[in-house]
């Protein structure tokens, strides 16, 4: 029923954990598929496991969306799973994503909450999705990415083909920008999955969080030219844009991040934001355990 795509560099370390765990699925209808993005060392399968597990190899680095894209292409099932190597599936997962599946034969859009773990902070917190199709806009989604990351969404294999894929033009945002593409079809069949099936785990101050934007910027700048088209749209859009950019800040924990929750309020005017960059500005670390509370 599902292929569960997992795109890998440098970290073969993970790989076998991951297999592991998703041993404890309570169904073991799926298969694998791990795209090694070229890593330095290769990755390699060493046991069976009760499921098929395919292992490509890039031959170059294509970065993380074509790696995803690639995985599809080699995929057998009808439905996409996708799972980074270090996120885990909730060992439920495959069994109620099958069961909705089978109730609403006509949908081509499955998608649920998450729970996020801060290591570094030893907390954890669930994500709120829009659940309604008729919240499920342009609108909505511009303001703030209300259905998650690729680990959070399952997806008709003939309906990701239809999108085009993952774009391969951006190294940044890619997800947020397939969720975009998604809500923007007319073609769009969605269930809402009130369990958090996924756990993503996120460590601050990780050397591989980098305050380098260009790759953010030019994101934000792609979508704008292709999605945003109304004068409400480019405000909201202009609002998650400085939420985005602030991001790999406040996960390194500067100060830095409350200029852009300040420029947030000046644009909202909204007090929210404000009080976030006054806590920021105060104790970055204080405005990361605000996010068991918002």
């Amino acid at each position: 029923m599902f292929s569960i795509i997992v795109p890998s560099y440098n970290r073969q370390e993970e790989i076998p954990a991951l297999l592991e765990h998703l041993i404890q699925q309570t169904v073991h209808n799926f298969e694998v598929i791990i795209v090694d993005d070229c890593s330095k060392e290769k990755v390699f399968i060493k046991k069976d496991y009760p499921f098929k597990v395919t292992v490509i190899r890039n031959d170059q680095n294509q970065g993380v969306a074509e790696s995803r894209n690639i995985g599809v292409k080699n995929a057998t099932q009808d439905w996409l799973l996708f799972l980074d190597d270090d996120d885990r599936f909730e060992k439920h997962k495959c069994e109620i994503l099958g069961k909705k599946i089978a109730e609403n034969p006509v949908m081509n859009f499955i998608y649920h909450p998450a729970k996020c773990v801060m290591v570094n902070e030893k907390f954890s917190y669930v994500t709120h999705p829009l659940t309604q199709q008729k919240d499920l806009n342009l609108e909505s989604m511009l303001l703030a990415n209300k259905i998650g990351g690729m680990p959070m969404i399952g997806i008709k294999k003939s309906f990701f083909f239809a999108l085009g894929g993952l774009s391969t033009q951006l190294k940044s945002l890619e997800d947020y920008e397939f969720v975009l593409k998604v809500i923007s079809s007319p073609e769009l069949k969605p269930c809402y999955v009130d369990h958090a099936l996924t756990e993503c785990t996120f460590h601050t101050q990780r050397a591989s969080v980098s305050t380098n934007l260009t790759n953010t910027e030019q994101a934000i700048a792609f979508i704008q030219k292709h999605y945003v088209k109304t004068p409400i749209q480019q405000q909201r859009f202009a609002i998650n844009s400085l939420y985005m950019l602030a991001y790999p800040y406040i996960m390194n924990l500067s100060r830095k991040a409350s200029i852009y929750y300040w420029k947030m309020f000046k644009l909202s005017k909204n007090i929210k934001p404000l009080i976030i960059a006054i806590i920021i500005f105060i104790s970055p670390k204080l405005a990361i355990h605000l996010k068991r509370f918002i």
